[in-house]
């Protein structure tokens, strides 16, 4: 079955809402899960011997929790909004604001690194948002492989290859080839809470699934393992719509 989205109607509480919800079936899932990504985008992911009739009769019996579910969650705001209202980003334990300015038509977007604040010169013809997203996803090119570069020699691993992406509702996966793709995103968690995450993926080099060993093994390597996939869960909902149009 090929991914499809279908449009949710959430009426148990006032005013009625629409979200999106991404179906799809995974050889790794043992049951039916319903994860909410953001306030207007949830994934429904199917065990792969489920039919789609099972996946929607289970997303219609969860609707009125759902609807209780993504009203508690933050609006999404724009990079530029979020930046505007000192949102921060991570390149070590300190974090930086960032800061904007426009350049000539003719210029592709650059950044500059400050003491405390990243600097972007954008573009007079392109629009602010796009043009964050360029910065932003350079910088993670560079700081994101640096990143994951240091923990895997640290822990005494080693990958074959790195994706940085704009994944819509993941922070990370790794391949049974060794490819680990991380979101950009990652930027934006605080410092420890974005290495919790390569970590994890790193882990998965080892137990490429979600089993006791797995978990015990990302325990060992990362000794605040759980505390941290509390701080990622709690920080994350505002962050990882962000940078979606």
């Amino acid at each position: 079955m090929k991914e499809r989205i279908e449009e949710v109607f959430l009426n148990e509480l006032e005013p009625s809402i629409t979200i999106s919800c991404l179906i799809r079936k995974s050889n790794r899932a043992r049951r039916i899960n319903l994860r909410i990504r953001s306030r207007d985008r949830v994934v429904l992911t199917l065990p792969r011997w489920e039919n789609l009739k099972s996946g929607y009769s289970f997303l219609e019996k969860q609707k009125k929790w759902l609807d209780r579910a993504v009203r508690k969650l933050p609006v999404r705001c724009s990079l530029e909004e979020y930046f505007l209202n000192k949102g921060s980003i991570w390149l070590g334990e300190n974090y930086h604001h960032l800061v904007w300015s426009k350049v000539r038509e003719d210029e592709p977007p650059f950044h500059e690194i400050l003491h405390d604040k990243i600097k972007l010169y954008l573009p007079r013809d392109k629009q602010v948002e796009d043009s964050i997203l360029v910065c932003l996803s350079n910088l993670a090119k560079e700081n994101l492989t640096n990143r994951l570069n240091m923990l895997s020699q640290r822990i005494g691993l080693s990958w074959n290859k790195v994706r940085i992406g704009n994944q819509r509702s993941r922070w990370g996966s790794c391949s049974a080839k060794g490819t680990i793709s991380l979101n950009w995103r990652l930027l934006l968690l605080p410092y420890k809470v974005g290495n919790y995450v390569i970590l994890h993926e790193l882990a998965h080099l080892r137990h490429l699934n979600h089993s006791k060993e797995f978990w015990e093994y990302l325990s060992e390597i990362c000794l605040d393992a759980k505390i941290l996939d509390v701080q990622l869960r709690k920080a994350g909902q505002a962050i990882i719509g962000l940078g979606h149009h």
